[in-house]
């Protein structure tokens, strides 16, 4: 399909792509590269060192499979090309980009060359780097209290990635473990927000679902407060020897004083 209209007097294809804020690559039928804008030469200049270059001149001639890690599989992708193709690469470990491939045709559809664009989202990556980390360090330390009898303290800033990975593990340790009951302690929090009750309640109801009972500790009352026109089912106690204490009478146990 062509495109439609006039281009302005004096305004031409080169002209349009050096004033694109984007890095812009052409490369020739052969996969190697003619023409940078200046935000390519820009750009790839602090990644020159990598590849052991010097200046961006040298990268004119290169292969378009020069920055792919599997050149091989790079070129087979070029060849059988015939629509618009995105991924992520990564050059060295200094920069992100969201490559975008598109081959340019003749109307008869002889190709004539690729216009490569790379679009950095190297902050965006750091940014998902980093959020993988708060992951990781507010990783969900389950306890084993004794037998059938597991405990989870929630800490920190609760979100949805972090409310899945709390939900995923307590229910894969639950069924492991073949817990009865689960302790969610709520004593490290200050007050329960909205994110904080939404998913220790997706978990509560998915722990009925199972059969495990779930005992909700550590309540302060303030927290207690801003529990009561709330609509969670919760059976709840202000300190975990009540919890214990309730589990106990459940268990027809009783703790023995020592002699």
């Amino acid at each position: 399909m062509n495109g439609i209209g006039r281009l302005p007097q004096k305004l031409n294809g080169h002209l349009i792509l050096e004033n694109i804020q984007e890095t812009m690559i052409i490369a020739d039928k052969k996969h190697r590269v003619q023409w940078m804008n200046a935000r390519a030469i820009e750009t790839l200049q602090a990644v020159l060192p990598i590849y052991q270059l010097s200046h961006t001149e040298e990268l004119i001639g290169k292969h378009m499979d020069f920055f792919h890690s599997n050149s091989e599989e790079a070129k087979k992708l070029l060849t059988s090309l015939h629509t618009t193709y995105r991924t992520r690469i990564t050059i060295g470990t200094q920069y992100v980009a969201e490559a975008v491939i598109h081959p340019i045709d003749t109307k008869d559809g002889e190709r004539y060359g690729y216009l490569l664009m790379l679009l950095d989202f190297t902050d965006q990556a750091e940014a998902e780097l980093e959020k993988e980390q708060l992951i990781e360090d507010l990783s969900t330390p389950l306890l084993k209290i004794w037998d059938e009898v597991l405990a989870v303290p929630i800490t920190g800033k609760m979100n949805i990635e972090r409310g899945k990975k709390l939900t995923e593990t307590v229910l894969e340790a639950v069924v492991k473990e073949q817990a009865r009951y689960l302790l969610i302690d709520l004593s490290s929090l200050h007050s329960l927000d909205e994110e904080h009750g939404y998913y220790i309640n997706t978990l509560h109801n998915a722990l009925r679902l199972i059969g495990t009972t779930c005992l909700i500790v550590g309540l302060s009352s303030k927290m207690a407060l801003s529990l009561v026109d709330s609509q969670f089912n919760w059976r709840t106690f202000s300190t975990v020897q009540q919890s214990i204490s309730y589990i106990l009478e459940k268990k027809n146990c009783r703790i023995a004083p020592i002699s």
